[in-house]
């Protein structure tokens, strides 16, 4: 018998394959568990022997390690925690699955995923940093460089819901994004939005809790003009 496990990325599976003469017997599942089998036979033993040796590449090539017959199974590491800060907050952030541009849900489900496996506190805290993130891009100046919708003057119609998705547009792109934009706010997306960014803690804290009553109230006030500061002329 030869035996293979996979203990990469939040991978922890086992895969064994056990021939004699012209069958095969291939066992596999979640490590700890007895797993399932399945049994194929072949008209001889060296049609049986080429499909081993191409299954045995095939799970090579998927980040699976041979170990030895009798040998004990390793125990996976668990992560190490570490509670929420800026740190970890843009590391949640650049989970992101942007190939998935167009079906908002899966987009943010690796990040959803991960946060909901902190505890609630850090949930809170990712809200604070999130709404602090979006304050500070709330200013005039930011506003007048978002293209056709840009704050024109007191006078002129000015979207406060569009110019807030704008601002988390420019926190879901990343931290070297977000600090080019602070730096220079002539580099604010023009036309483009991401306002499922507001929901991120809220689904993240439905998951965990398996409720629908989030109602925390975050550090920082992340409406349109409620930086005045940053609408100061």
């Amino acid at each position: 018998m030869r035996r293979f496990i996979n203990q990469t990325g939040d991978s922890n599976k086992f895969w064994n394959i056990d021939q004699l003469d012209n069958s095969y017997t291939v066992t596999w599942g979640k490590i700890g568990t007895e797993g399932r089998t399945n049994e194929k036979t072949f008209s001889s033993g060296d049609d049986c022997s080429r499909e081993v040796q191409k299954l045995i590449k095939e799970k090579l090539s998927k980040g699976y390690q041979e170990i030895s017959e009798h040998g004990n199974i390793p125990i996976k590491p668990s992560p190490r925690y570490k509670p929420m800060d800026e740190n970890v907050f843009w590391d949640i952030i650049s989970t992101f699955d942007w190939k998935k541009t167009g079906d908002d849900d899966a987009v943010l489900r690796p990040a959803v995923k991960r946060l909901a496996s902190m505890t609630i506190d850090d949930i809170y805290k990712f809200a604070d940093i999130l709404a602090e993130k979006l304050y500070m891009l709330d200013g005039i100046s930011y506003a007048s460089n978002i293209g056709e919708d840009s704050y024109k003057g007191e006078n002129e119609h000015f979207s406060v819901d569009y110019f807030l998705y704008v601002r988390c547009c420019v926190v879901a792109n990343g931290k070297n994004y977000f600090e080019l934009v602070v730096s220079n706010p002539k580099q604010m997306p023009k036309e483009m939005d991401f306002e499922p960014l507001l929901y991120l803690p809220m689904e993240a804290y439905n998951k965990k809790t398996k409720t629908d009553n989030y109602d925390y109230v975050t550090k920082f006030d992340y409406e349109t003009f409620s930086n005045i500061n940053g609408w100061k002329k």
